[in-house]
């Protein structure tokens, strides 16, 4: 009975509409919507696919309608002419909108919206061949008042040629992609009790569904207009709402996002008792034993992660100088609670950076690990603080708070030991290396109490050799006996804290312009110049000691810091490096691999691990050639400023920081994950396999 009234509704409308058109001569003459047609590729290559798109302009006022009309209203219709050799899919739809009109949902476009569908070149059709393609069009478009129906045709011409896409074009067929809905990998499941409709659907918990919507594929299989209530059981969405009258063993739908992002799925007919046992299967024993299982593999990773972070350059040498101050001990437990206080400092770092991370996460931040290094005042902060650091160990000044051993820090015993791995874990976990990335992008979807302890993990594992150092005597008496060498190891020390301030420039003239570059250099050496004369002045005994070095770092890091500089501009060189490569675009992507391999990996340029893989085996002249010979399209994700569309995507795949390197085959959605320490021949055998 309902399904009759829907259809006399439908029927009514229509008529009315035809009425009202006899009636209204201005209407006849015109277009109330324009339909034009465009093509990827004037020159498409024989044997491969383009992608052809309809751009739908409703006038002012009116609207057109989505593949489910909804209540009221029929589908859009397509009627091709093609040539033969040319085959073309089915039509693509972007997300809809609501239109509720007295109890009647119907789902429309309000404005301008683009169709897609592929279009296929078979292998038989000669180069320069001239394919004209004719397509009809019948569609409703309707105003709050009226509805009209409408036809037209629409026609394009493909010359056979090389398949090659302009710069612009593609830009713009991106745009119109990334509007698309995208396919969920995994299935949902409904059942049916009582007339209501309740579905299980597959989506981490993470994603908010706040004005969310699903949209049926298949009319009439659920209500159109009754209210939708969903909400989230761990990682899965459950939806309900009343059962429509053309349900049957499979339910097709689009979920929209608030944010505007569509997600298709299908959904299986199931008993309403085995959707509820897989909600508690989320929280069974076998799920909690699994977690602590990833956890415990995860904390053994940060350890050993943050164990191999003490050969980066700017912590090498605060390691090596606390592990020699250990010769100036002569008991037992000065060593020992140093070594605490050190690892105390380095584990608080660790954990509040973790911590950091994911209360923004929670509130809706996409941001990963090493986010500070995202920001061009920490990384002033960092060049004036290393630069200190490299100048106090080459020898130009002695101030006690800088010097293992020093007077000061004797006097403040573990205070000092505190601060140094507060420093150490601070400038050092921002590069994610070996052990360490599948760790940190395990913590951050794992409960909170589990990921804090894999982030002090990580701490703990920079800490783990001055620890063994000092609470096992047979090490430290293998230790060197304290000398003048002493004074010469210092000395040594300062180049890889030099090497990190030249590489933290680097960094900095890829974010940001060279006025604010030169300011953080003048702030360097000016602090630089303000603690020699500290140190001179504490020799002499010299009052208000500390003023030169205090006003001459504070003063001028404030203002550096308080800068936002311009956002860096590429030189042309850096812009012809770059086209090489193709930009990270998650809807490109898609495109790409249908047709061609694709190595997708993420960097930054304060990654070190990152810049080693890139100079030794991404950038070498056999790795390129074996790609172009395969057809291999290379895409980067520069994480160098943050992105949070790219921190989604590394989340997605289990990290939270870089570098992350992936391989596609050709019309495969599962990307094959490559190691962190890459070489020519790991890539040559990809693309040749």
């Amino acid at each position: 009975m309902k399904l009759f009234t829907q259809l006399v509704t439908t029927l009514l409308v229509v008529l009315l509409c035809s009425q009202q058109a006899i009636a209204n001569e201005p209407l006849e003459n015109q277009r109330l919507l324009s339909i034009a047609i465009a093509l990827e590729s004037d020159h498409p290559a024989a044997g491969g696919t383009l992608e052809l798109a309809l751009t739908m302009t409703p006038q002012q006022g009116w609207h057109g309608y989505w593949l489910n009309p909804g209540d009221a209203g029929f589908p859009t219709k397509f009627s091709w002419q093609l040539p033969d050799g040319v085959t073309v899919g089915e039509m693509q739809y972007p997300a809809p909108s609501q239109l509720l009109t007295a109890d009647i949902m119907n789902y429309i476009y309000p404005g301008e919206f683009t169709l897609l569908t592929r279009v296929k070149i078979d292998n038989s059709v000669a180069e320069r061949s001239s394919l004209p393609i004719k397509l009809d069009v019948s569609y409703l478009v309707c105003s709050p008042s009226v509805c009209l129906p409408e036809q037209q045709r629409v026609e394009t011409t493909l010359i056979v040629g090389d398949g090659r896409v302009s710069e612009d074009r593609a830009h713009k067929f991106a745009q119109w992609r990334q509007k698309l809905a995208r396919p969920l990998d995994a299935k949902g499941r409904f059942s049916v009790e009582n007339g209501e409709f309740t579905l299980a659907l597959p989506l981490p918990g993470s994603i908010k569904i706040d004005n969310a919507h699903i949209y049926p594929v298949i009319n009439h299989t659920i209500a159109n207009n009754a209210k939708q209530t969903l909400s989230h059981d761990g990682d899965v969405l459950r939806m309900q709402t009343q059962a429509g009258d053309e349900l049957g063993e499979r339910f097709q739908g689009v979920l929209v996002l608030d944010n505007g992002i569509a997600l298709s799925f299908e959904a299986d007919k199931s008993e309403r008792a085995t959707l509820l046992s897989e909600a508690k299967n989320n929280r069974s024993d076998s799920s909690i034993k699994n977690t602590w299982l990833l956890g415990s593999t995860a904390f053994f990773g940060a350890i050993l992660g943050g164990l191999l972070l003490n050969i980066m350059p700017c912590v090498f040498p605060i390691l090596s100088l606390k592990i020699l101050s250990l010769t100036h001990q002569e008991s037992e437990k000065d060593a020992r609670s140093g070594a605490v206080a050190y690892t105390f400092g380095a584990v608080l770092v660790c954990v509040l950076l973790g911590g950091v991370i994911l209360g923004l996460r929670a509130l809706g931040h996409q941001i990963g690990w090493a986010f500070q290094l995202q920001s061009p005042a920490v990384i002033a902060a960092l060049i004036v603080l290393m630069s200190a650091i490299g100048f106090n160990l080459a020898g130009l000044f002695e101030i006690g708070t800088m010097t293992s051993g020093s007077r000061l820090q004797d006097k403040k015993g573990p205070i000092g030991d505190f601060w140094t791995g507060v420093l150490a874990a601070f400038i050092a976990t921002p590069c994610t290396g070996p052990f360490m990335a599948t760790a940190l992008g395990a913590a951050l979807v794992l409960p909170a109490g589990i990921s804090f302890t894999i982030f002090a993990g990580l701490g703990f594992g920079m800490a783990l050799p001055l620890l063994l150092v000092s609470f096992i005597p047979a090490l430290r008496a293998h230790l060197p006996k304290p000398g003048a060498w002493m004074t010469t190891a210092r000395r040594v020390l300062s180049l890889p804290m030099f090497v990190t301030v030249i590489g933290l420039i680097w960094v900095l003239m890829r974010q940001s312009n060279n006025d604010y570059v030169l300011s953080v250099l003048a702030a360097a050496m000016l602090s630089a110049f303000g603690l020699w004369m500290t140190g001179l002045w504490q020799q002499s005994q010299r009052r208000g000691e500390w003023w030169p070095a205090i006003s001459l770092t504070l003063l001028p890091l404030l203002a550096v810091i308080s800068w936002i500089p311009p956002t860096h501009v590429p030189s042309q060189l850096e812009q012809k490096e770059a086209s090489e490569a193709v930009a990270f675009n998650q809807d490109q992507l898609s495109a790409l691999r249908e047709k061609q391999d694709v190595f997708l990996y993420f960097t930054a340029d304060w990654c070190l691990t990152c810049k080693v893989n890139e100079k030794t085996s991404i950038d070498q002249t056999d790795v390129k050639e074996a790609f172009k010979q395969s057809n291999v399209v290379t895409m980067v994700g520069d994480w160098t400023s943050g992105d949070s569309k790219i921190t989604e995507f590394l989340s997605q795949h289990g990290r939270s920081g870089v570098p992350l390197y992936l391989w596609y085959k050709q019309g495969t959605g599962t990307p094959l994950t490559l190691p962190q320490v890459l070489t020519p021949s790991v890539l040559i055998n990809q693309a040749g396999g």
